[in-house]
């Protein structure tokens, strides 16, 4: 009986030590960056969240509006930062990845809500 409770936790703490080295691999090839993102109303915002998290290799996304960034979580070894910024494209926006100085130009800048920069929204009529 004590040698099956060996046997049993042995295995127990293999499979354990395994499963966390496979998820320390798996978040090594995981990279979040920022975009700033020509989004300026919550229907970009609906837009954005209703396609960029099914691009190849996307893992999460967080949207704000205020700041006009998406922080994109992936996987590198599906997709890139380049593919990111060419499926902001398509769907209208300009984006391009945010360094630390863009957050004081950001503040800086003033916001002008009479463009959008390139992409329509639908009018229900």
């Amino acid at each position: 009986m004590k040698r099956l409770t060996l046997i049993v936790t042995l295995t127990i703490f293999a499979v354990s030590t395994f499963n966390i080295k496979a998820m320390a691999k798996n978040k090594k090839n995981e990279k979040t960056l920022t975009f700033i993102v020509s989004m300026d109303c919550h229907s970009c915002v609906q837009n954005i969240e209703n396609n960029i998290p099914f691009e190849k290799g996307v893992k999460d996304l967080k949207v704000s509006l205020d700041k006009k960034e998406c922080e994109v979580t992936f996987k590198e070894n599906k997709t890139s930062a380049i593919k990111l910024v060419e499926a902001f494209n398509e769907l209208g926006y300009t984006a391009k990845i945010k360094d630390e100085s863009q957050d004081e130009k950001q503040e800086n800048k003033e916001t002008d809500h009479s463009s959008h920069e390139g992409h329509h929204h639908e009018m229900d009529e």
